[in-house]
């Protein structure tokens, strides 16, 4: 049933992008956006009780907003990408139980529904808030020498956050910094980050 539901989210946001895209060019209602930024590990995912976590990592971000125009309600898909690497305590724990080196690292593959709450987009810039849910294909990966052990998870997550939009019609940047909080994988605690994304939408 979440392997269903996993599909599902990440179809969703390319099957926006066929339908939506010709109708935003016609209405100005729907814009695409892509973004790429950090993501900042926090609480236990950065470092556990005896140090082992995950340094920050990059993210890329692709967008489709749907907004009236008029009001301050509006909605968003996202589809995301990122990677974060393990740190040094955790390589080297790793490291310790197989006798040779280990590299760690998370990748994770999200799509969302957020909802915006935030002044029409004009001609000038504008902020913004959001907050949805979605799911994330979570991938435990361990390389040592030229052999690579993938273990992956697909969990609920949740985010909020803000973000500021220039206004043009055609080209608008964007910069925004979001809380993912992933619920827990692989035996472990939850994987909560902060990622911090700028862009353009078109």
């Amino acid at each position: 049933m979440l392997r269903a539901t996993m599909g599902t989210v990440l179809a969703l946001p390319l099957v926006w992008l066929a339908v939506a895209a010709p109708l935003a060019a016609q209405r100005g209602r729907s814009r695409l956006g892509l973004g790429i930024g950090l993501t900042a590990p926090t609480g236990e995912y950065h470092a556990d009780a005896v140090g082992d976590g995950f340094n920050i990592g990059w993210q890329g971000l692709l967008t489709l907003d749907l907004t009236s125009g008029r009001g301050p309600i509006g909605a968003r898909l996202d589809l995301s990408y990122g990677e974060n690497p393990g740190n040094s305590q955790l390589n080297a724990d790793l490291a310790a139980e197989v006798g040779q080196p280990v590299d760690a690292s998370i990748h994770m593959l999200s799509g969302s529904l957020d909802l915006t709450l935030g002044p029409p987009a004009g001609r000038g810039g504008r902020g913004y808030l959001l907050g949805g849910v979605g799911v994330c294909r979570t991938t435990l990966s361990a390389r040592s020498g030229s052999v690579t052990a993938d273990t992956t998870e697909n969990k609920f997550a949740w985010n909020v956050g803000g973000g500021v939009a220039g206004g043009g019609k055609r080209l608008a940047p964007f910069a925004e910094i979001r809380y993912t909080h992933v619920e827990p994988a692989f035996d472990g605690p939850s994987l909560p980050f902060f990622s911090f994304t700028a862009g353009v939408r078109f």
